[in-house]
């Protein structure tokens, strides 16, 4: 058994579900998700209530009940024994940093996990598992994004997401992970632009009236997207994903939307700087793919 302490919005959850899904395959058991941390609807000072989002993509998710996070802290007496004679024993593994962790692919089940296993590193040798974990029900797409998907699918198009919300909003939030500045996208704009004039700029935001505000006199075809909220908001990474070229903000949602892009030939742009909380930063040396451009 290992069980995984889902935390964050979709992008997170994704890194995390990804890394316990593949520690549950190599171990050939199962996964429990413990949703506890979805139960919080408060919003509070640098932290932001979040749901269970993963049930977009269609796979079966167990959930762990107390009885089985319980085992971890109240070892029986088996299990005792197991531990006093070296043997796998249901044990507690918080993630030490950000960067990747190679020790932790070795990890025995039964474990319980906390962390967010934030590295495409982990991915290694799964993605097509992985990918396969993470397929998009494109039969949901309602009329509006199905013309859209049209779109993308025909024309030369660079999708980019401008990640505010709780980024602005928020001071302690804003003072961890900061928001990537206008020049940033600009200057991304800018790169492929030089390598190419006939594309669409696509736009996606939690604050469609800034970006509009920001970008509606670039002089390139530009399509703002502002109508997929909330439990909708799925259909943006994947419209993200479809697209020839991606510039994502420092959000794991665009991540992997990037990350999913299955274009051969796509380049994909972030920012130079993940976090402005310089601790937190240090760490990110294993988070961006060495094909991405960072700028």
């Amino acid at each position: 058994m290992i069980i995984i302490k889902l935390q964050g919005g979709l992008g997170n959850q994704m890194f995390q579900y990804a890394f316990a899904s593949i520690l549950a395959k190599k171990n050939k058991t199962s996964v429990l998700i413990d949703r506890n941390s979805f139960e919080v609807t408060e919003k509070r000072h640098g932290y932001t209530p979040r749901n269970f989002e993963l049930n977009v993509f269609n796979n079966s998710y167990g959930q762990a009940t107390a009885s089985d996070i319980i085992t971890f802290d109240n070892l029986s007496i088996i299990d005792k024994l197991k531990k006093k004679l070296g043997l796998h024993y249901p044990k507690r593994y918080e993630e030490i940093a950000f960067n990747f962790q190679s020790e932790t692919l070795s990890i025995k089940a039964p474990i319980y996990l906390t962390g967010y296993f934030q590295s495409y590193k982990y991915f290694t040798g799964f993605e097509n598992y992985i990918k396969k974990k993470f397929s998009f029900p494109v039969d949901k797409l309602d009329e509006m994004n199905k013309k859209l998907l049209i779109t993308i699918k025909n024309s030369n198009t660079i999708s980019i997401h401008v990640r505010r919300g709780d980024y602005v909003s928020d001071t302690l939030t804003q003072q961890f992970h900061g928001n990537c500045s206008l020049e940033y996208y600009l200057e991304a704009i800018a790169l492929l632009s030089s390598k190419s004039k006939d594309f669409i700029l696509i736009f996606f935001s939690d604050d469609s009236q800034w970006v509009k505000e920001q970008f509606q006199n670039l002089p390139y075809s530009k399509i703002f997207i502002d109508q997929n909220k909330n439990e909708n908001s799925w259909k943006d990474m994947f419209l993200m994903s479809s697209c020839n070229h991606n510039i994502i903000a420092n959000s794991s949602f665009s991540w992997w939307a990037a990350w999913l892009n299955e274009n051969p030939e796509k380049i994909v742009i972030a920012p130079k700087h993940w976090y402005v909380e310089s601790e937190a930063e240090k760490h990110t040396m294993d988070l961006i793919p060495s094909a991405w451009i960072r700028l």
